[in-house]
């Protein structure tokens, strides 16, 4: 089979679209459309890099690329902003099948501005027509359901997944260029969350002033100007010098960094339902790497951490750093006993055999 792949984001900072791209292997001959980022290379034959020049351009250049490969079997389709260029393609390449994920949940009401509510629209027009359907966790699925008039609940399809080191030639390149930066010996917690002050940023920065200097929080990741400002100016308000603002990094970076902290902090609002029903695929960034988690109290998140043990959940922040940080070992055992039952490959080919399933439904 013939399957390509598409998807507005980057390979490299995208967890859910690494695996997507495992689950589609698993199927056929996939190649894929990605983001390109600065002095990105092809990861290999099959993958297409679009230099970034904006959406409209985006699904221009997928109409090229569909042109130049031919005929296809089967598109898939990676989150909202992959359903245009997705139905072009298909009607470009005489596709027979088209695999949608959606990894987000906005409607009309949570929307921003005009381009949110055109997307809502798209989605509300094309989703019901796509073969296969997958959801991002099961509260989700039951929503989409209802919302896009599905006649079948969609695929759920939990973003297990694990940091990898390029080589090992880069991991001991990380290791000397990041090696000093833990010298000092702190209990540290990660958040991949940067500066977004949507993520509960400001609540954690509170919590950091009643920790103290034997913690720390490393805020990792890409931030809006105004909110980095806002994090600056509440550190500043603060007096606290045991925050760190670092870049998005790469996977190498970013493994080393969790590698050597204690800690994971995955938090969002519950003003939207994207946001509310968030998924729960940054925890296992985390876990993978041994360390517990500190998450907001949204539905899955809660329900997670309650079922498995692999962290707190919890609107006090200060409290559960405490708690995890005075029971480490305890809180560490339960995240191996976790861990060692959770596999991504297997997670991916029950995803991928699922979606073999009810397409030889469609046939007959």
């Amino acid at each position: 089979m013939r399957i390509l792949l598409i998807s507005y984001d980057d390979y490299k900072f995208d967890g859910r679209l690494r695996e997507l791209i495992q689950v589609a292997k698993e199927l056929g001959e996939v190649t894929y459309i990605t983001r390109a980022s600065d002095g990105e290379q092809p990861r290999e034959k099959g993958h297409i890099l679009y230099p970034d020049r904006g959406y409209s351009r985006f699904i221009f250049f997928v109409c090229v690329q569909v042109k130049k490969l031919g005929r296809q079997d089967l598109i898939f389709i990676d989150n909202r902003k992959g359903i245009l260029p997705g139905y072009l393609a298909r009607k470009l390449s005489g596709a027979d099948y088209v695999v949608q994920d959606c990894r987000e949940l906005y409607d009309m009401k949570s929307a921003a501005g005009i381009p949110g509510r055109i997307g809502c629209i798209i989605e509300q027009i094309f989703t019901k027509r796509s073969d296969v359907v997958i959801a991002a966790n099961a509260y989700r699925a039951r929503i989409m359901t209802k919302m896009f008039r599905l006649k079948r609940e969609p695929l759920n399809y939990e973003n297990i997944r694990r940091l990898e080191y390029a080589s090992d030639e880069k991991r001991q390149q990380v290791e000397a260029e990041c090696r000093t930066f833990f010298e000092e010996p702190k209990f540290r917690i990660v958040s991949t969350a940067g500066c977004d002050m949507s993520r509960t940023t400001g609540k954690m920065l509170e919590a950091m002033k009643g920790l103290g200097e034997d913690y720390e929080l490393l805020l990792i990741g890409e931030s809006e100007e105004e909110d980095e400002q806002i994090v600056r100016g509440t550190i500043r308000r603060l007096g606290l010098t045991n925050v760190k603002i670092l870049p998005r990094m790469d996977q190498d970076h970013l493994k080393y960094f969790i590698q050597n902290s204690q800690a994971g902090m995955v938090a969002y609002h519950q003003r939207d339902l994207n946001n509310r029903y968030c998924a729960s695929g940054k925890i296992f960034e985390f876990l993978f790497e041994g360390k517990p988690v500190v998450t907001s109290t949204n539905p899955p998140l809660k329900d997670f951490c309650e079922k498995y043990r692999a962290g707190q959940a919890s609107d006090d922040y200060e409290q559960a750093v405490r708690e995890l940080a005075g029971r480490y070992e305890q809180w560490q055992n339960h995240v191996e006993r976790l861990i060692s039952r959770i596999h991504v490959e297997q997670n991916n080919k029950k995803l991928a055999d699922q979606i073999r399933s009810l397409l030889e439904e469609r046939k007959r």
